[in-house]
């Protein structure tokens, strides 16, 4: 019987404690210090009480906010009257940036516990709309600390920054807010920008979860959905890395048929040497847009893999009827010139061959630096069956000079 008795002592000298740490974040007037006592407890307390204590970090936080932003005020209103020189008070913006940072990430803690229910139950927030209010309109604050640290090169500072107010702004904290009056029409590209940091600093996690939020604001999209190809692409080291990537194409492609992701997806089907649906692909998109000049493109060079030269050439002649193009005339004369290859007869070579120097020809016309297709030693090689090694024009393509 002592010893049950000894034991409910404890356990109410131990409920007390953890009382009265609770009641000294509540009563504590520096954040650290709040924060500090908070870690300590933090594992006993109810629901109730971590919404307190972290809505008493909110509030810590912003004084340090509020006060440095009235001093910024001051002083923009000593500028406009013209009585700058000497009377300006200086302002922690890092320090207020810090704290800003704080107030949101500690805002969206207090909201998880805030809306949870009490003991009897119920969903009753004390914090939620309190602290929409204060810290919508201060989130963008965020960009410039974010711009701030770029000029310094800061990359992880810019970075913490703009997550800070990616994450805010899309976090359940801010999901009932009215946005009408005050839209944050900044989300996309601050999303984008992460997103680019994270993908230089190698962290792929990170950079696919900023970009995937850019990919949802149509102002960001098209820049967003560049990076997104391209770490995609870059992922693809195995055959389950080039799988998964392939179910993300399909996905996104459901979504938007445009041609870069159509581009992309059908020759990742043809990579992977799921030829059906290549081809099911491709057809659905002539059925759709028989005017589509990359699916012409994509059909021909498809066919040219499987040296299918004269149904290659009649869809490269399709994709350059529309739009000519110094790839597609380059796939066209190497087409040719394996036709050519297969002949006996000596004139059939030369006239295929000669038609083959008009499409070459085009494509040096259309991209003389050959940023786009290497035409040179195709020409190259035309002009020395038909002209022979001591042509001017052979010559003066010839490789080894």
């Amino acid at each position: 019987m002592r010893k049950l008795f000894m034991l409910a002592v404890m356990v109410a000298a131990t409920s007390s404690a953890f009382a009265q740490d609770v009641k000294s974040v509540l009563k504590s007037k520096d954040y650290a210090e709040a924060k500090s006592q908070l870690g300590a407890c933090l594992s006993s307390l109810n629901n109730e009480d971590k919404a307190k204590a972290y809505n008493k970090l909110v509030e810590l936080s912003l004084q340090k906010v509020n006060k440095e932003m009235a001093v910024m005020s001051e002083n923009q209103v000593m500028e406009q009257m013209g009585q700058k020189d000497g009377k300006l008070k200086p302002v922690d913006k890092e320090g207020m940036y810090a704290s800003l940072t704080n107030a949101l990430n500690d805002a969206m803690e207090c909201d998880k516990y805030d809306r949870q229910p009490n003991a009897k139950g119920k969903v009753a927030p004390k914090f939620h709309k309190k602290n929409q209010t204060a810290l919508w309109p201060l989130r963008l604050n965020l960009i410039n600390a974010g711009q701030d640290c770029l000029q310094k090169e800061d990359n992880k500072g810019a970075f913490n920054f703009y997550a800070t107010y990616v994450n805010s702004g899309t976090s359940a904290l801010f999901d009932d807010f009215d946005k009408t009056k005050s839209p944050d029409t900044y989300l996309g590209e601050v999303a984008r920008v992460a997103g680019v940091i994270a993908y230089q600093a190698k962290n792929m996690d990170e950079a696919n979860k900023y970009i995937d939020i850019a990919l949802k604001d149509t102002a960001s999209y098209k820049d967003a959905l560049g990076l997104k190809l391209a770490m995609m692409q870059q992922s693809m080291k195995t055959k389950e890395d080039s799988l998964k990537c392939l179910k993300s194409f399909e996905d996104l492609y459901a979504k938007d048929k445009s041609e870069t992701i159509f581009t992309n997806l059908a020759t990742l089907y043809g990579n992977l040497n799921m030829k059906d649906k290549q081809m099911k692909v491709i057809e659905e998109r002539l059925a759709s847009d028989p005017n589509c000049f990359t699916a012409w493109a994509v059909k021909g060079q498809a066919e040219m893999n499987e040296s299918k030269w004269d149904e290659a050439l009649a869809d490269f002649k399709k994709a350059n009827a529309i739009k000519e193009n110094a790839l597609v005339l380059t796939w066209m004369g190497f087409c040719n010139n394996n036709k050519a290859a297969n002949l006996q007869d000596v004139n059939e070579q030369k006239k295929i061959l000669t038609e083959t120097q008009g499409y070459l020809e085009k494509a040096r016309d259309l991209d003389p630096n050959q940023q786009e297709a290497n035409w040179k030693y195709l020409l190259y090689n035309t002009y020395y069956v038909l002209y022979g090694a001591d042509d001017s024009r052979t010559k003066a393509l010839d490789p080894s000079k």
